[in-house]
């Protein structure tokens, strides 16, 4: 048993010891969230407040569930930051396993599938909208795919190599000096998205690597720098 999922117990006996209802578990945020969740919270926001000023829309790539898309939107809509956000996700899992892959993050092949249809439900629910769901294969992407859009925050969240590879590589000449792209997993020793960023970095002097925090998610960022 990993160490979340005996966190997640624990707080189950407390929300049963004490009788929380599922209505109070929902609504007392404070109580309930742990740290790992708080932390996404704090350093979505602050990335979202820091590059508001700077030209284009957001992006996440990878979404699944879409727990990270709706934080964003929220965010966006709370405090009116008028910018449109768009999701890609080809919404069949991790398949695109390749020799730059850990042989450790293999047994979660197949696994992550999201649901285009019960995110969109969620956004619905909510009301939000000018978000655009993008239906596509990371793996087809090539310069030239977003034609003339521009980013001014970009969220990575794809764990495999090629994914990453592609979508970084289809998406630099989008991404506004300034902007900044994020990785749920940029230096998690389990997936390969490290691997990514060191050969895109190679071939491209844009962008200034920095560590957001080494254990906890999102934990890297690449910063445009210059065109």
């Amino acid at each position: 048993m990993n160490l979340k999922k005996k966190k997640y117990q624990k707080v189950i006996r407390l929300k049963k010891k004490f009788k929380f209802t599922d209505f109070d578990l929902i609504t007392n945020y404070g109580l309930f969230s742990g740290d790992t969740n708080l932390f996404k919270t704090l350093t979505i926001f602050d990335l979202i407040s820091k590059t508001s000023s700077v030209k284009g829309d957001i992006i996440e790539l990878g979404i699944h569930r879409g727990n990270t898309s709706l934080l964003i939107k929220k965010i966006l809509s709370i405090f009116k930051i008028k910018k449109k956000l768009y999701l890609l996700d080809h919404f069949k899992g991790l398949i695109h396993y390749n020799k730059d892959d850990t042989k450790r993050s293999k047994v979660f092949r197949n696994q992550y599938i999201g649901d285009k249809k019960q995110i969109q439900a969620f956004l619905n629910f909510f009301k939000f909208k000018n978000v655009e769901i993008i239906d596509k294969d990371a793996t087809t992407l090539k310069p030239g795919f977003f034609k003339n859009k521009k980013f001014s925050l970009a969220y990575f969240d794809m764990d495999l190599y090629v994914p990453t590879l592609r979508a970084l590589e289809s998406i630099d000449r989008n991404i506004s000096v300034g902007g900044i792209i994020v990785f749920d997993e940029g230096h998690h020793k389990l997936w390969s998205e490290r691997f990514a960023i060191r050969d895109f970095l190679k071939k491209n002097k844009k962008y200034k690597k920095i560590f957001i925090d080494k254990k906890r998610q999102p934990d890297v960022i690449l910063k445009k720098i210059k065109n």
